[in-house]
């Protein structure tokens, strides 16, 4: 007898050895809390409102942490009816029912759980620990007595309301609240908590089922609720559809690893309403096949994004494409760098004169032959007129002015990516042939709103960076803001009335791919830059849709909805004084047709030098007057096409009319 009574508080002590060492050590609740993690990114505008939602893991459905605070009290109620109704009197176990349970498990083979909130809080925060049998309850009734002692009620109640398990993949209250009543933990009903709180005990109970239990424990609405539920079933899986506004956003910052909550630097209401203004826009040109636009917003000073949309939402050809990243061909609206690069070497400035007419660029590929838009062509114009009004032959006329990649270098600088070497595009890339995104694009023109200095953009709120880079001057990105906010030198290719003049001050520039396939229109005022593409992601050419009818329309609604929020001042440009330049005296259509300038002939040695001819022509209304000057000294008539025996070397040919110059070529001889 005595050794019994020695052997039984021995292996009691044995035991209670054992339950110390079996069971984890208790997290502070601070750690369980900062553990938690959501399978959605939540995106928050820059005043914390809800934006988007994006699931990031496809098992379950977990939401940010709630406070219990930010629970109803309806909720609080309705489960500690349900699940633990000693909860806040006893210390985390609670026996009565406990016995309760193993005599129905025993004598009824009853299911009926006597676990504390306590006890299955201890469960959920230590998920791969085994719990189950008998040795496993009892390691569960001390890890709840511990759990007791160190964190207080509410920080239970708490962590069990973000860990317990909901129907089907929903973990946590925010989740299935939002998921069956499309609302917070803070708007629940008393309905509404009843069924929630009901469902932890069996949380994949069928219908009937779940409505009974409801029924039971509050029989007085017992009527309410088989419509409740099935109303909530319906819902089931849809996420909340207020926040869905910034789903390519939300997608691109996914990739690049954020989770959880995310405040960005997007306006919420700015975000919605340029939604319906390229909705509205792109309906409105459907019968012109068009199906999808982007939209990127930023703020020039610090470079935070204000809206970001990447598509038509569901008029769009393919939704989850992203318009703001995807590579697509410039058009015209490289131009403005184009001829700022040219400023920047005093090239040529705003009010040099660049004829604009028909012309062949020879090129190591070939010949080249721009074209304007309307396949006219307007004689001599100021440079600050070619570049408002998206001429073609003055702007290839300036490239090769330049005769280096500096127009390529700066494009590189200004943060245009993907881009090909220069031999790839040759002249062309003076009319924009090269393919880029609508943010580089909009990033380029913030840095001329700028004064010329790049810093990059950001989506998400921080203080500003300091990561700088001077591509213009101030007096270049000053000429090129001037001419580009100025409706009289757009006014030649746009007329004085069009979708770029707003009421308030604004630089903007157009442009149009091949085959109408990309519209663009990009601008700025002295505080935000707005940028837009409309076009199809399946790259189908629209339909007789240019950049002032496609894209413009959008720019100049979203420009007018800034300005009336947040004015901004007029543009403080500090310009140089230009002296005026009178424009050349010409005659007209008379220009050279053989050689071209730049063209490079090589003689044939097998042929006497003598028997080597080049035609020199003309094409002219009259070609009485007209006179060839050859290498600056041999003058010969130009009345009929001349036959030149060349010699190697570079030479020049100028075309006289009354003795004045008409116009030059130069020609290399091999």
């Amino acid at each position: 007898m005595t050794k019994i009574l020695w052997v039984i508080p021995a292996t009691m002590l044995v035991v209670t050895g054992w339950l110390i060492h079996s069971v984890p050590t208790i997290a502070s609740f601070d750690e369980v809390k900062k553990n938690h993690r959501s399978s959605e990114m939540v995106l928050l505008d820059r005043e914390g409102r809800p934006l988007h939602q994006w699931r990031q893991d496809s098992n379950r459905r977990v939401f940010a942490w709630v406070s219990l605070k930010e629970t109803s009290p309806a909720f609080v109620q309705a489960l500690l009816k349900s699940e633990d109704r000693e909860f806040f009197r006893h210390g985390g176990v609670d026996y009565k029912s406990l016995v309760a349970s193993f005599y129905q498990r025993l004598v009824k083979s009853s299911n009926r759980g006597g676990s504390t909130l306590s006890m299955q809080t201890v469960k959920l925060a230590y998920p791969s620990r085994s719990w189950r049998g008998l040795s496993g309850k009892f390691r569960q009734i001390w890890a709840a007595s511990q759990i007791e002692s160190q964190w207080t009620k509410e920080e239970i109640l708490e962590a069990y309301l973000n860990l317990v398990p909901f129907r089907g993949e929903y973990r946590g209250l925010a989740s299935v609240s939002w998921g069956l009543f499309n609302k917070s933990p803070r708007g629940l009903t008393k309905n509404e908590a009843t069924v929630l709180a009901v469902l932890i005990r069996s949380p994949n109970a069928l219908v009937k089922d779940w409505v009974k239990r409801a029924c039971w424990q509050e029989p007085e609405t017992c009527s309410q609720f088989p419509a409740l539920v099935s109303s909530a079933l319906q819902r089931l899986g849809r996420i909340p559809g207020e926040d869905q506004r910034a789903l390519h956003l939300a997608q691109r910052l996914s990739k690049e690893g954020y989770q959880g909550p995310t405040v960005t630097t997007i306006d919420r209401d700015l975000q919605v309403q340029i939604q319906e203004i390229v909705t509205s826009q792109v309906r409105e040109l459907q019968e012109q096949n068009v199906h999808d636009a982007a939209v990127l917003v930023v703020e020039n000073r610090t470079g935070a994004v204000w809206a970001y949309v990447g598509g038509s939402g569901a008029l769009s050809s393919a939704t989850y494409v992203d318009g703001i990243q995807s590579p697509r061909q410039a058009g015209s609206t490289l131009k403005p760098f184009l001829y700022a690069t040219a400023f920047e070497r005093e090239l040529i400035k705003p009010n040099s004169w660049i004829e604009d007419s028909a012309v062949d660029i020879v090129f190591d590929r070939g010949v080249y032959k721009p074209q304007n838009h309307d396949h006219l062509f307007n004689g001599w114009v100021q440079a600050k007129t070619a570049l408002a009004s998206s001429l073609n032959v003055p702007a290839v006329k300036v490239l090769k002015l330049l005769n280096d990649d500096s127009f390529w270098n700066n494009l590189r600088a200004l943060g245009i990516h993907n881009l090909q070497e220069p031999e790839h595009y040759g002249p062309a890339l003076a009319l924009g042939v090269a393919d880029v995104t609508l943010e580089d694009l909009t990033q380029a023109y913030r840095t001329l709103a700028q004064g010329g200095v790049y810093s990059p953009l950001h989506f998400i709120k921080r203080e500003d960076q300091k990561d700088e880079r001077v591509v213009f001057s101030p007096k270049t990105a000053a000429r090129i803001t001037h001419i580009l906010a100025s409706k009289e030198n757009r006014a030649l290719g746009f007329g004085m009335e069009s979708s770029l003049n707003l009421e308030s001050e604004a630089a903007v520039k157009t442009g149009t791919s091949k085959d109408m396939r990309d519209n663009w229109c990009v601008g700025y005022n002295s505080r935000f830059t707005v940028g837009v593409w409309v076009g199809n992601f399946q790259g189908d050419p629209m339909w007789n849709v240019m950049g002032v009818t496609g894209a413009a329309p959008i720019w100049n609604r979203v420009m007018s909805w800034l300005q009336e929020r947040y004015p901004a001042e007029p543009f403080k440009l500090s310009l140089p004084k230009e002296e005026p330049l009178r424009p050349p005296k010409t005659y007209p259509f008379a220009r050279i047709t053989y050689p071209q300038n730049g063209m490079i002939l090589a003689v044939d040695p097998s042929i006497p030098l003598k028997n080597q001819k080049m035609p020199l022509m003309v094409e002219a209304e009259s070609k009485k007057d007209l006179k060839w000057r050859i290498n600056g000294q041999k003058t010969v008539s130009a009345t009929d096409t001349y036959l030149w025996t060349p010699t190697p070397g570079r030479h020049t040919f100028e075309l006289l009319k009354k003795n004045q110059l008409a116009q030059k070529v130069e020609v290399i001889v091999k």
